[in-house]
């Protein structure tokens, strides 16, 4: 295991961690967390070996391979599939000596590439890699093109999936959803359950958290506090954590306050010094508990709107194209006040070129765009950090606006946003890209717009201001168009979707799960359709007789997958039951009655309910992902007896 014994460790001459402790075991999968410039990266680079540390001990094994993902893209004119399985450096090894055996046309040497990549699993490596690809949303066109055609977004894709094909006993991954869509991000949640390695993983996705990770290491106060269980345990241990601080602080501070009345009333009396004197030094040897402070620092709110016309948007056969390349054709939608939509679609499919469209960043090529007379939009764009003045303060951007408020108006409002007084006047340059995304909000709140548009608005927040956000939004009561990759807020705020795919703009039918699940499902068939075409490739035979053979084929990998198949249908029945029996404990503890005092029992046993059935739940959820897992197994190495 890698061990963190009394740990300090600083940035330049700030003190990040000082005596922490943490265990990373085999197979362990940990969420790092904590506020912005805690050193949750500062500790991947000590882990890394690329910074020293100041006190204490880590200790790393020293056969451990820790996967990381590369800062920069090296080789841009390397094919994509190669690049992406060379991150299995072991395969990689074996790849570039069986070519220089060729070239060295050195038969001993040959036969020895051959046998290493036959201990490799090497037919396996590619197809993995494959996989990869497909499911961060690249196609099978791409393959073969070199890196330096795609864009940065795209070659961040591409160094995580390298990072993901390492044979690593250790995978450290920093905030790796950014620029995913959230398709791809529901499919690197599938993934990373199924790596076998530890992981540790800094993120600010309360729900990617929720369903890889099943310990949180939270950097607080420059200790390094442990949870078991997903983030919404951890949510749930530290809020009883704190609870209990504070009712512990409560109550010293009732018996310090009658120790200090004693201890005034009768220290002047003879009688009584000597007792007044005990108590004095009982007050000083009282240890104090700090008082639990607000955990959010951020609270703001969309004022009301001044006017909400309806509808407010209407888009009528709306066409774009860049170049020959159609990304919008016919779309007719129309948004009404108090809508709140997710505007959902892979990277690539025209969600941003749509928004574009609606707020006249883009003119369409054809059909219009009908704004209500009195719409007011607050647009929050994919790059709107770049819009931001860098020589300018925040209370200048907030001065600059159409209606500006006062000088001290302008304070107290950036006060909710987490800006003090000394960084109202303070350029942003150095700002970092959490506190100009905060700055960017703001200067939307401000303006009061009764139609709101993000695009990826969490992309440099902390967990502190996505929360903040999200609770800004519950409130809002105009009409909101959101994209995001963060599916916990997508899913707390959107109640209907639009789809954007192959030129079309179309409402999906189902909530954000069923859509996920669809795309996972489309991602299977392509892989599953690349299996098949690549078996296909490698027999020629008569096409009655391959009929023949693939319903017998069919029979026996039926017959072999029998009581896995039953098992994992048993348990899928199970897993909707308790996902509906949680449903309905949620449900029923929404209601503010049951916080009162009378039904504190009743409080007491929902909560006992509740962490029963998440625990069966997980539980249950392991042993469905074990079945699946094993049932894959089984039809790989049925396919290669095949092809042996």
């Amino acid at each position: 295991m890698i061990s963190l014994q009394n740990l300090s460790l600083r940035a330049g001459t700030k003190l990040l961690l000082d005596g922490a402790n943490l265990a990373i075991h085999p197979g362990q999968k940990i969420g790092l967390i904590g506020q912005n410039g805690a050193g949750k990266t500062t500790l991947f680079r000590a882990i890394l070996g690329q910074v020293s540390v100041d006190g204490g001990q880590l200790a790393v094994p020293a056969d451990w391979i820790i996967g990381h993902v590369e800062q920069e893209v090296e080789q841009l004119d390397r094919a994509v599939l190669q690049y992406v399985s060379f991150g299995d450096q072991l395969y990689a090894a074996a790849r570039d000596a069986l070519a220089q055996a060729e070239a060295d046309n050195n038969q001993m040497a040959l036969v020895a590439a051959y046998d290493q990549l036959d201990k490799l699993q090497a037919y396996a490596v590619e197809n993995q890699a494959r996989l990869l690809l497909y499911g961060l949303g690249f196609t099978e066109a791409q393959f073969t093109q070199p890196i330096r055609q795609f864009s940065g977004g795209w070659q961040v894709r591409l160094k995580l999936a390298r990072a993901l094909m390492q044979r690593a006993d250790l995978l450290l991954l920093d905030e790796p959803t950014n620029h995913l869509d959230i398709e791809a991000v529901a499919w690197l949640k599938q993934w990373l359950r199924g790596f076998v390695g530890a992981i540790l993983v800094i993120s600010h996705d309360r729900d990617f958290l929720d369903q890889v990770v099943q310990g949180i290491a939270h950097i607080d106060q420059q200790k390094i506090q442990f949870y078991s269980g997903n983030f919404a345990a951890f949510e749930r241990q530290r809020n009883e954590r704190l609870m209990q601080q504070q009712s512990l602080h409560d109550k010293q501070k009732q018996q310090m306050q009658h120790l200090k009345t004693f201890i005034s009333r009768f220290k002047a009396k003879a009688s009584k010094a000597k007792q007044a004197q005990s108590r004095v030094k009982a007050l000083e040897r009282m240890e104090m508990v700090a008082a639990v402070q607000a955990s959010n620092p951020f609270h703001f709110t969309f004022a009301e709107p001044k006017a909400q016309p309806d509808p407010m948007l209407q888009i009528e056969k709306l066409q774009f194209a860049y170049g020959e390349v159609p990304i919008i054709r016919h779309a007719d939608l129309t948004l009404r006040a108090g809508d709140r939509i997710g505007l959902v679609g892979v990277n690539g499919s025209g969600k941003t070129t749509l928004l574009k469209l609606l707020v006249g960043d883009l003119l369409p090529q054809s059909g219009k765009v009908k704004m209500a007379r009195g719409l007011k939009v607050g647009y929050f764009a994919q790059h709107q950090l770049d819009s931001l003045r860098a020589e300018w303060s925040p209370l200048q951007h907030l001065l600059a606006l159409e209606e500006a408020p006062s000088d001290q108006q302008a304070r107290d409002f950036l006060g909710g946003f987490g800006f003090s007084n000394e960084q109202c006047l303070a350029t942003i340059a150095p700002f970092s890209g959490g506190e100009k995304a905060r700055l960017a909000l703001a200067i939307l709140v401000f303006q009061q717009p009764n139609l709101v548009i993000l695009d990826e608005p969490t992309n440099h927040l902390d967990m502190e201001t996505r929360d903040a956000l999200e609770m800004a939004l519950q409130d809002y009561s105009g009409a909101l168009l959101l994209v995001s990759h963060d599916k916990h807020l997508l899913a707390s705020i959107a109640d209907q979707y639009w789809w954007v795919h192959q030129g079309q703009v179309e409402l999906f039918y189902g909530d954000l799960d069923e859509y996920l699940s669809e795309q996972l499902k489309r991602v299977k068939q392509q892989s599953d359709a690349q299996k098949q075409t690549d078996h296909a490739g490698a027999k020629s035979q008569n096409k009655k007789q391959q009929r023949v053979e693939n319903a017998q084929q069919r029979k026996q990998l039926e017959q072999l997958l029998k009581t896995d198949q039953q098992r994992s249908q048993k348990l899928e029945k199970t897993l909707v039951q308790l996902q509906t029996q949680l449903q309905n404990l949620h449900g029923q503890m929404e209601d503010p009655s049951l916080y009162e005092t009378q039904n504190k029992e009743i409080l007491a046993q929902c909560l006992r309910q509740e962490a029963q059935c998440q625990q069966q739940l997980e539980a249950i959820e392991m042993e469905w992902l074990e079945v699946e897992e094993r049932m894959q197994q089984k039809r790989d190495a049925f396919m290669q007896s095949l092809e042996a």
